[in-house]
């Protein structure tokens, strides 16, 4: 018997795709190694900041047609666009504005923007295949959805049967698949990752590469951490826990899939091809590195209610959560005991709604007290090995005083900060120096 050779899934996202250029880009990386077989890819993203989306574009198409508004010019933005990444990569114009046509034509029958979403997608990858001569296959035909949008499990034999041996180079669109009623269905936006995710699994792949622009996950938002850097490697449980605070990183969906088949994810920089990115595996040897990264989410309000055994009232945090959501507010953390309920209210609420919320529940409740806080960021530590780090606090309030206060450090493998919002930046930039020291 012949070894089974590796099999990669990649996946290339907007920015990794957003003109002819950087597709060229994604030629060179998918033909630098042979084991980049199975290649996902998603709809042309902004060429530059002032730009619009091809699947904004798309949208914008559909909803005219709702308000039975014109939608030539926006669908000639697309076409025009499309087209010239078409030309510019030297494949079959006539077959790609036949697509065109056929999509102008059948947008108008659409019901659901669904279908108009997903042509981006459909229309980068059949460009690619031919591109890079590879074959197409479409993610209608392999690709199964529920009615709750999430993964029928029929498409993990559905995309094996349909990639066999994985032989030649496949040009799979990510983002969407078929419905129960034989529609186009898509995934939320970001959805080409949960599309990558499910077809790794499908194949037993060996990795699953996700190439977007920026070279890793890093410990904190670069934007706002000033000596943040990549993260070398990190757990999928670390990586959950990060995106739970707030941090920008992989569609949440897409990690179970590969977690399950216990297939490492490296996230990579298509505009740096040569650096390592971050490694995302099952566990690891967290002795070196016992912190991975922290993240932020705001804004919050801090709850504070007092009455007499509030512990034996279990009814007053559902009526309490009722109230919140009719505001479009929700709770996302509480903590009991047993005369104080605190509760991290996320949303926006102004001053004026913070003294009306105080005088309704204290009376509606017969409180003792009720204390709504000042705009607070819930601040979250998240390492492995960080119930080993029991100095990390000390140097904290060394480094940083009374700018920070503990709320909870019961989680395994997180510890959280409430920060007033004003010190956020000061705060985050302190804790990434503290890590990386």
């Amino acid at each position: 018997m012949s070894e089974k050779k590796e099999i990669w899934v990649s996946k290339f996202g907007g920015t990794s795709l957003a003109n002819a250029q950087q597709i060229l880009k994604v030629k060179e990386i998918i033909f630098a190694d042979s084991r980049r077989k199975i290649v996902v890819v998603s709809a042309p993203g902004k060429e530059h900041k002032d730009d619009i989306k091809i699947t904004d574009l798309l949208i914008n198409s559909h909803n005219l047609i709702e308000q039975k508004k014109p939608f030539d010019e926006t669908f000639a933005l697309i076409k025009s666009r499309i087209l010239k990444i078409a030309e510019t990569l030297k494949i079959n114009q006539v077959k790609i504005e036949k697509e065109l046509d056929f999509i102008y034509e059948r947008l108008p029958r659409q019901k659901s923007s669904d279908y108009a979403a997903s042509r981006g997608e459909y229309l980068n990858a059949l460009m690619i295949a031919e591109a890079f001569g590879a074959k197409f296959v479409d993610a209608a035909d392999i690709l199964f959805l529920t009615k709750n949008r999430t993964i029928d499990s029929k498409s993990y034999s559905k995309i094996k049967n349909a990639l066999n041996e994985c032989d030649e180079l496949t040009i799979i669109p990510g983002f969407y698949g078929t419905g129960e009623d034989g529609s186009i269905v898509t995934f939320s936006r970001g959805g080409s990752d949960v599309s990558a995710a499910v077809v790794a699994k499908a194949i037993e792949a060996d990795l699953y590469e996700n190439w977007t622009d920026v070279s890793g996950i890093y410990i904190a938002d670069p934007r706002i951490a000033t000596n943040s850097r990549p993260i070398e490697q990190i757990t999928y449980r670390e990586i959950r826990e990060l995106a739970t605070l707030g941090a920008s990183v992989l569609h949440q969906d897409a990690i179970n899939p590969v977690k399950e088949a216990n297939i490492n994810l490296n996230v990579k920089n298509t505009n740096d091809p040569q650096a390592d990115g971050t490694l995302i595996t099952k566990s690891r040897d967290y002795s070196k590195e016992k912190i991975v990264g922290v993240s932020g989410k705001k804004p919050y309000r801090r709850f504070s209610l007092e009455k007499y055994l509030i512990a034996e009232e279990p009814t007053i945090l559902d009526q309490v959560k009722e109230i919140l959501n009719k505001r479009g507010l929700q709770i996302d953390l509480k903590l009991l005991s047993f005369d104080t309920l605190t509760m991290y209210v996320y949303g926006e609420i102004d001053d004026n709604l913070c003294r009306e919320l105080e005088k309704y529940l204290l009376d509606i409740f017969k409180l003792d007290s009720v204390e709504i806080s000042n705009e607070v960021v819930l601040l979250g530590i998240v390492g492995e090995g960080l119930h080993q780090e029991k100095e990390f606090i000390d140097k904290l309030n060394e480094v940083l005083k009374d700018k920070f206060s503990i709320v909870t450090t019961k989680f395994p493998i997180k510890t959280l900060l409430e920060v007033e919002l004003e010190n956020y930046t000061e705060v985050l930039n302190k804790i990434v120096d503290i890590i990386i020291a």
